[in-house]
């Protein structure tokens, strides 16, 4: 019993060790504590927490639901209030749709661009 439970440890932080490798290839990333978990932010915002059960992502409301839809056991819907929060369930992801559910997380989670300045007509 001993050693299927070092293994499922192994694999956990294995896991861990892939979503941190990711979150932090990202431009401007940080790692930060979030309520004693490690998470992940650009300068506006956390997009990504990993949680004892899953993977937090912050993704656009719409496409929580598809995936809600599209794969209700590797997407878990959480309620926080009236909102439902996404928890992945990276061990039910390949590498690939990992780091592009990441990468999803990451751009929503950016600051917006700033706005160009209005010019000025000249007066000739």
């Amino acid at each position: 019993m001993g050693s299927i439970n070092r293994r499922i440890k192994d694999e956990i932080e294995q896991q861990i060790d892939h979503i941190r490798r990711i979150s932090l290839s990202f431009d401007g990333v940080a790692e930060v504590d979030h309520w004693g978990r490690p998470a992940f932010r650009t300068a506006r915002r956390i997009f990504a927490v990993i949680r004892p059960d899953g993977l937090w992502l912050y993704l656009p409301e719409e496409r929580k639901e598809f995936l809600f839809e599209a794969d209700p056991q590797a997407f878990v819907k959480f309620m926080w209030g009236k909102h439902p929060e996404l928890i992945a369930q990276p061990d039910r992801l390949s590498k690939k749709e990992l780091a592009a559910l990441l990468q999803e997380a990451y751009e929503n989670a950016l600051p917006a661009p700033p706005k160009e300045p209005r010019r000025r007509p000249s007066r000739r």
